[in-house]
Order: C-alpha cells, then structure tokens, then sequence
C-alpha cells in the first residue's frame, strides 16, 4: 500500500459525496465505519481549507466503507500512476538536505507571503554558493507532498529544459488527473518549448478552488546546459506568463541574471539582505553539532582546550562561517578531529573559499616541488561530473598503482560522495563550490596545471576503451 498523499479534485469530491449520501449514510457515519477521524474525512472532501492532503491509506479505508474501489471516485490514471515514479531520483538527494535541516522560517514565511499577496507569480531564492538554497528547497518539498518540484544536481551532468519539460509535465499529469494525456508517453512537443507546459498549466488552473494553489520547485538554475535551448528563451522555457493559482518556487545563483524575463508577479528573495536570520539559523546548526553522539565529545574537548564557552565558540565560528552552511558542514567534523589541534578559534579559515585554500596547502599541494600526479587526480574530480571508480581515475591519470589514486582520494573524502554501482564505490565532488574553487586561475597557475590537459587525457583514456573494443570486435 502506498504512503503518498492527495488531495481529491472537486470533481472527485463530488463523486465521493453521492457515494455516501447514496448509502444514506452521515459525514459522522462514514469516518466512524471507515476507522478514521471526521477531520480526516472533512480534509478529503475539502472542507478544512487548504489542508486537504489525506493519505491514500486513509482514501481505502473509506471506499472499503462503501463498498467499492478508490478509482469509483478518484481518477484512475491519479490512483494507479504514483507521481513518485518521476520524482524518486530525487529522494536521496532530498534526505541527504534535510538531515541536518534548521531554521530558515524567514524563506518560507516570505514566499507564503508572497503568496498571499499576488494570486501568481515565481519567488526566486538568491544566494552564493553554500548558503543553503538546495536546501530550502529540498526542506519545501519534503514539507509539501502536493507540490511539484525538478532538481538541477550539479553532478549529474548539465540538466537540459527538455529533462525538465518531461518531468514537470508527467507529475502535472498523474497529480491532476488530466486525462487527455498519458504521462509516459507525451507527445513530441512536450520538450520542444514551453507551449505544452503552459496548456497543462492552464488546464489544471482551471480546475482550481478559490484556496488552491499550484507550487513547483525549481532548485538551481545555474545548472542548467542552454545551449540546447532557443535563442531568447527562458531557462528551461520557464513560461513568461502564469495562469491563476500557479507559482514558482525557484534557486539559483547569485550571478545568474540573465535569461530570466517574467511578465507575471515576482520577487527576488536574496539571503544577502538577511544576514542577521541568517547568522541566527548558522549558530542553530552549529549547537546541532553538539547533540550528535559523533562530534560532541571532541568539540567539548577541543573548546575546553582552548579555555573557551560553548557561547564563544559559536558566535566565533558563526562569524567566521559568513553565513555558509558548507563551510561548517567541513570544518566541524575536522574540528573534531582534531585536525586543529594547536590552531586558536580566530585563526581558522575565514569564509569557505579560505577553508579551501586552507586544505589545499594542509594537503601539501602546493609543495616544492609540486605534487603534479596528486593534483591532476584531483582535477580529473572536479572536471569530472558524474561518478567515478578508483579504477577509471588511475586510467585518466595515467597511473599504474591503484593505491596512490586511494591515498588522493582519502585526503580529499570529506569533499567527495560515494555511491555504490554495480558493486564498485564511485566518487564524485559532493560540492559544486568545490570545482569552482578548482577552476579559479590563480589556484590553476599555481598549481601548473592546464584544463585542457586534463580533458585531453580523460579523451584519450576513452577513446583507447573504443579502439579495444573494436579490435575485439
């Protein structure tokens, strides 16, 4: 039995009404007979607000009730087809956001304002690159089943509008019902641009009670390949008008300006012009850090160490922090550690470009002479944008002994994310911060290293794969 929500149609509402006055039997009735409370019930008819979403356990035990199946009721291609289906590719990313999740009322207590004062409209989420904007995003989803939502990840190579275009349409499909279409199989110019989006939009906006509101989450769009894309486009073919009820919730960058033009309501939500709820929620996430079996221990050793209070401490490392949640999410657990054992609090790394740098230099990559094998390994990470084995990192270094790829790869762990496929641990940078620290031309001069060796190398690892292949063949 599934675990989703949601939330009938009026249509559907409708239906469910005659079914139980044709049994003659009352709202208090009904819920009693089907073991659920009458709020339950009331929410799937639709009378508590906008607090309709009711589990879809919930909606059997309600046409067992009445003697019948969900699909006497609730369209058919809604209750058999599970939006989950096109979303689930997100779920590990989602969990992995939310799992140290604090604060940030002040994001979604301004998007629900902006939601009460303009019946459409995008809200975009602006900020630098490990300010947690993936993260709002992630949290705003998990809260709100009925929403629709596409996640850009950085790792998974440059996302295309196409991508988008096919996986906001089915979930529009499967969560509304709309049976004109099926959502595995839309027709070509579903992908091509935004035409077809905008029709289903329309469509389910029609469909719409005074209280009901259609949300899609859109997280970075600095992700986003346009080269596939129409001249004067969108990103994404992102519609320029919004129908009635329809509202986008979107992150990106702060740099990313360009190829955004609305001629609907909308608002720029930039933590820059937060700093104070920021630093608040920082210090929330630091004090988590002492709740955990993991790091608490160490942290308490190392403050008392120093001769500071728990209040010091996080009021230094927030500030040195300057709001960004990556830069803790790394030196916290290196704190505990021990990895600065003998540095003073207001000597560690101001800021996460700083922390990089730091590392860098502990990592002894800036050596004399240059360590060039373990910096290439490195680089062959941060070009590199999808998973990786050891096995295929040594064949683009051009390196013999395995070993010497894991020690890199050790060193640099807590940058890194693992993931198991087809029984080989692959490795890729967890961060995109990370490859745009790598890319920046001072760290790529000092290093002497050049990009297009590195390409050039991946290219002829690959294209050695190919011409053995065909000698076999």
């Amino acid at each position: 039995m599934s675990d989703e929500r949601l939330s009938l149609t009026e249509e559907e509402r409708q239906k469910l009404t005659q079914l139980y006055k044709e049994k003659e039997l009352t709202q208090q009735e009904l819920a009693k007979k089907a073991g659920i409370s009458l709020d339950t019930l009331k929410q799937m008819l639709g009378k508590k607000g906008d607090k309709d979403l009711v589990n879809k356990w919930d909606i059997e035990k309600v046409a067992d009730a009445l003697g019948c199946h969900p699909t006497e009721f609730i369209n058919s291609q809604r209750w058999n087809i599970e939006k989950s289906k096109y979303t689930g590719r997100f779920q590990g990313l989602i969990e992995e956001k939310i799992r140290k999740f604090v604060g940030r009322e002040f994001v979604f207590n301004g998007f629900e304002k902006f939601i009460k004062t303009h019946d459409r409209g995008y809200f975009t989420v602006v900020g630098d690159p490990g300010e947690g904007k993936s993260t709002v995003a992630a949290k705003y989803v998990n809260d709100h089943p009925s929403c629709l939502y596409y996640f850009n990840i950085y790792n998974d190579s440059k996302s295309r509008a196409d991508q988008f275009l096919e996986c906001i349409c089915q979930q529009l499909i499967c969560e509304y019902g709309l049976e004109d279409y099926q959502p595995d199989s839309l027709p070509q110019e579903a992908t091509e641009d935004s035409n077809f989006l905008k029709d289903l939009l329309q469509q389910v906006s029609n469909k719409l009670k005074p209280h009901e509101k259609v949300v899609i989450v859109v997280d970075a769009l600095e992700e986003v390949n346009l080269s596939d894309q129409q001249n004067g486009s969108n990103i994404l073919y992102l519609p320029r008008y919004l129908p009635k009820g329809v509202y986008f919730l979107l992150t990106r960058r702060r740099e990313l300006e360009t190829r955004l033009l609305f001629e609907t309501p909308q608002e720029i939500f930039d933590f820059k012009d937060y700093t104070m709820n920021s630093r608040e929620d920082i210090k929330k996430y630091i004090y988590l850090f002492f709740e955990d079996d993991e790091f608490k221990h160490s942290l308490n050793e190392w403050i008392g160490n120093q001769n500071l209070n728990k209040k010091e401490f996080v009021e230094t490392l927030a500030e040195k922090s300057e709001n960004n949640f990556m830069y803790l999410r790394y030196v916290l657990p290196e704190i505990a550690k021990g990895y600065y054992q003998n540095l003073q609090l207001e000597n560690l790394p101001q800021g996460l470009t700083s922390y990089y740098e730091d590392h860098w230099r502990r990592m002894g990559m800036q050596d004399k002479p240059l360590p060039k094998l373990k910096i290439k390994i490195v680089y062959i990470l941060g070009v590199l944008r999808k998973p990786v084995s050891r096995q295929l990192i040594a064949k683009f270094a051009s390196v013999k002994d395995e070993i010497i790829v894991q020690e890199v790869l050790n060193e640099w762990s807590q940058f890194l994310h693992y993931s198991q496929i087809l029984g080989q641990t692959r490795y890729k940078v967890y961060h995109a911060s990370f490859a745009d620290f790598l890319s920046r031309k001072e760290i790529i001069e000092a290093a002497g290293i050049e990009i297009t060796e590195i390409h050039g190398s991946i290219t002829n690892a690959l294209l050695e794969d190919l011409d053995t292949t065909e000698d076999e063949d």
